[in-house]
């Protein structure tokens, strides 16, 4: 008797379920396949004959231990969607939270219930939170939250090992799409993607040690996403040589950890060309954005506040330098540049920009908006664009550059608003720059709103600009050195529109300074000098042309007559 009461008691359990399934399948008629809570495991192999290019899995809301998508393949044209129905999933106390493996054409979404901004909640894992591995490609993750991990909050990468499938030249990992997630208090990283090893690495393969080349990544976009409270770096990439992007991310309280050389908001790692804009770094121990890619990139419209500020704040020397953004000397191929541009940068703990890549030729870094940094005290004028090496080609100009906050006139910087005001000297005083324009700020405002693009990441969008023309003047307008290369005399010639110390000095390679032909105050006006090559031998020079606000750089070749 009892038997038979146990096994209609599971009978009416069972058609509970089908009854529960039957009508969720009523509501959600786009659901292909149903995964119930009990189920931590899909695998595209043992659902073969249910899982094909276009199919929507549904994951039915409650808490999992851990979720493990295998084998599972669209199609460019038609993604095998995963969404949450009916509520949140909530994922934790396992090693891994989520794990990509084996898969192709994949999107991974929280959306799946109208007001709830992640779906898809993973939490307190003792790994990563999601891993994308073994030789997936094309995947995109959105609506996603991943707190409290011991390790990094996604990483997305194959290591080689014996088999060289992973190898560069056998496998890329495309299309990455990370987008409008929530990645907060993790060990490591906020997201590691691709190798740090872009220039091989040593394994062991039958007791012999053999270096291989990582994977590459091409198409990597990383946008819209929340990034707080991060052990190592906000966001790294690297070995992503193509069609790559970082922007519009907000990253607050990066690198707590304090690891040395995983400290930054951004970092654009060996082997890179990512294009970083609109993106909002505040507030971390590490540099706003490291740059130690392929060049060719550009660095635009991103609003750096407070980095580096709180890391061994009374000791700003070597090794506890932090900048707004660092360009390191690695990698980078060879007469490739870098532009970086239309940045606003407040107050980081060493310098504003600090320039060290020797490699890379015809650098470009104008109209950037830099205010406050830490070293100002001891190196003076340096501290806002320290361009380490007079050797380095990169052209400096048309930056706003101050050391207090008032002259700058932003809206109300107390509270973080650094728009700015429709008087401010950044406003309509923004350079063209050779080869890049620019239609947008941070905010997505048309550029230009006025008469020209303003300096820094934001474009003041104040209607009374169109009747005060005649305050927004240019400063200086800087002419080329002619001729160049120089064999007996130079010229110099400049406009400048408002009153101000003219300083203008020659450095030689070793970065020592050889002439100061001008030191002087001056009124609006065009002003031409020419200046014999006098003591200066054979050999490549740096010209400083510096303002009270702005600084300017050429590099001068002088030959025999």
């Amino acid at each position: 008797m009892k038997i038979l009461k146990l096994i209609a008691r599971t009978l009416v359990l069972m058609i509970h379920f089908v009854l529960i399934i039957s009508s969720i399948y009523a509501q959600h008629t786009y659901c292909k396949l149903m995964i119930p809570l009990g189920i931590n495991d899909v695998n595209g192999r043992t659902n073969a004959t249910t899982i094909h290019p276009g199919d929507t899995i549904c994951l039915l809301p409650g808490h999992k231990s851990y979720l493990a998508l295998s084998y599972i393949h669209g199609t460019k044209d038609a993604p095998v969607v995963i969404c949450n129905v009916d509520g949140l999933i909530s994922i934790s106390g396992h090693y891994f939270g989520l794990r990509v493996d084996s898969c192709s054409h994949l999107k991974l979404t929280g959306s799946g219930l109208s007001g709830l901004n992640y779906g898809i909640q993973i939490s307190d894992v003792k790994g990563a939170g999601i891993s994308i591995e073994n030789l997936s490609t094309d995947i995109e993750i959105e609506r996603v939250e991943v707190a409290r991990t011991q390790l990094v909050g996604i990483f997305a990468k194959s290591d080689p090992d014996c088999d060289l499938k992973s190898v560069r030249g056998k496998y890329t990992l495309r299309n990455l799409i990370i987008h409008d997630d929530f990645f907060h208090h993790t060990g490591m990283e906020g997201m590691y993607i691709g190798s740090s090893f872009y220039e091989g690495k040593t394994i062991t393969c039958n007791g012999k040690d053999t270096i291989v080349l990582p994977h590459l990544l091409k198409g990597v976009k990383i946008y819209n996403n929340i990034i707080k409270d991060t052990g190592w770096d906000g966001i790294q990439v690297s070995c992503s040589d193509s069609c790559s992007e970082i922007h519009d991310n907000s990253i607050q309280n990066d690198s707590d950890s304090a690891f040395f050389n995983q400290m930054s908001g951004i970092m654009i790692g060996k082997g890179s060309v990512c294009d970083c804009y609109n993106n909002i770094i505040q507030n971390g121990k590490g540099d706003g954005i490291d740059l130690f890619g392929l060049g060719g990139q550009r660095i635009y419209n991103n609003l750096i506040i407070n980095q580096g500020k709180t890391y061994h704040p009374d000791e700003n020397y070597y090794p506890y330098l932090k900048h707004g953004i660092y360009v390191g000397n690695h990698s980078t191929l060879t007469d490739s540049g870098f532009i970086i541009c239309y940045n606003t940068i407040i107050s980081p703990k060493s310098n504003g920009i600090k320039f060290s890549n020797l490699t890379s030729k015809n650098n470009l870094i104008p109209n950037n908006l830099i205010i406050n940094p830490g070293l100002y005290g001891s190196t003076g004028d340096e501290a806002f664009i320290n361009i380490t090496e007079p050797s380095i080609d990169v052209a400096v100009y048309n930056n706003y550059l101050n050391n207090d906050f008032p002259p700058a006139k932003f809206i109300n910087p107390s509270t973080y608003n650094f728009d700015l005001e429709p008087t401010s000297p950044a406003v309509n005083h923004a350079a063209g720059i050779e080869g890049f324009s620019l239609s947008f700020d941070i905010l997505h405002r048309s550029r230009p709103f006025s008469s020209q693009n303003d300096i820094g990441a934001f474009e003041c969008n104040d209607s009374s600009l169109f009747s005060i023309p005649e305050n927004f003047k240019k400063e200086i307008e800087f002419k080329e050195i002619f001729p160049n290369p120089i064999f007996t005399y130079f010229t110099v010639s400049y406009s400048i529109f408002k009153k101000s110390n003219i300083k203008i000095r020659i450095y030689d390679i070793g970065g020592k300074l050889v002439m100061e032909p001008v030191n002087i105050n001056q009124l609006p006006g065009l002003y031409e000098y020419t200046i014999s090559k006098g003591i200066l031998l054979p050999g490549v020079y740096t010209l400083i042309f510096q303002t009270d606000h702005e600084i300017f750089s050429r590099k001068m070749i002088v030959l025999n007559h």
